[in-house]
């Protein structure tokens, strides 16, 4: 089956659907670094018994969605980033302006550890939030409580609860250190694929029988030296992984005159998931913002 499902009408009605459903995964953004098409760069949450738990990535306009969505960021158990580039993480600030309001504890994160050319996550709360040297030193107080980083390709647990537990892995996306994450709420999972090439095969196995599989629709099938997975690449992922559902999601397009236009997911949407389709026929999901798929 293939759903399409677009918009989910009003911000209330998405509201309803999250909050009605014992687990839901929501798509906050479902857009790249560029802004058109009206979508707010890459932000995902896991809701559980009506509550918003996890928040993976927080990229431009995920603030604003989030409040769309009738979160509420005293709920969050962790804030998940998986690098950072700017349309993961540049609205972080914005979401935790708020929290000294409204959250008596600190929030804990997980995210990669550093290279030379990209701090490691702590390094990175500490240069946004640090009380000394920080450009919010404001928030100091808002972040920390076993901040995890991972480094290596293989999975590490970030976060363990009675309800909900994530692990993390390490895939290869340009030189930026970047992490995939699987939650796992009872016996069914989330993975969230991050960008990735998709030339690492132990991402197959971190996916292996997901119930949801979140994963990067970002270029077209002819682009030159992709530094994300190709359609046919993400298609063979789903498969070989054996997930239940593929959302689609980190839809990417510039203006036609530009001359990198048809590289991207959008320059042409339906010819690049019919690619995807040739591998994957299990239900395939294209997100929207706000999109919310309760999970049985």
């Amino acid at each position: 089956m293939w759903l399409c499902l677009g918009a989910v009408g009003a911000a209330n009605a998405a509201q309803d659907v999250c909050r009605d459903a014992p687990l839901a995964v929501q798509v906050l953004g479902s857009g790249g670094p560029f802004p058109r098409d009206g979508r707010a760069s890459s932000s995902y949450l896991i809701w559980i018994d009506g509550r918003a738990r996890l928040l993976v990535d927080a990229g431009g306009g995920a603030s604003v969605r989030f409040g769309e969505a009738g979160a509420r960021i005293e709920d969050l158990s962790l804030l998940a980033i998986s690098h950072f580039h700017p349309d993961h993480v540049s609205d972080v600030p914005a979401l935790l302006w708020v929290s000294q309001l409204f959250r008596t504890a600190s929030l804990p994160f997980a995210g990669p550890s550093g290279n030379n050319a990209f701090p490691a996550v702590d390094t990175f709360l500490d240069r946004l939030f640090g009380d000394t040297a920080g450009a919010f030193p404001v928030l100091s107080r808002t972040v920390g409580g076993g901040n995890s980083g991972v480094a290596r390709p293989e999975p590490t647990v970030v976060f363990a609860s009675p309800a909900l537990s994530v692990t993390a892995q390490g895939v290869p996306h340009t030189n930026a250190p970047t992490v995939a994450y699987r939650a796992e709420v009872g016996e069914a999972s989330v993975v969230f694929s991050s960008d990735q090439t998709g030339a690492d095969p132990r991402f197959i196995e971190f996916a292996r029988d997901a119930t949801v599989l979140v994963m990067h629709l970002a270029v077209a099938e002819a682009t030159d030296g992709p530094i994300h997975a190709r359609p046919s690449v993400v298609g063979q992922i789903a498969r070989d992984a054996g997930v239940g559902t593929l959302i689609l999601s980190h839809f990417m397009g510039v203006e036609p005159e530009h001359p990198g236009h048809e590289g991207f997911s959008l320059a042409d949407q339906a010819a690049n998931v019919a690619i995807v389709r040739r591998a994957f026929e299990g239900d395939l999901v294209l997100a929207d913002d706000l999109l919310c798929l309760p999970i049985d």
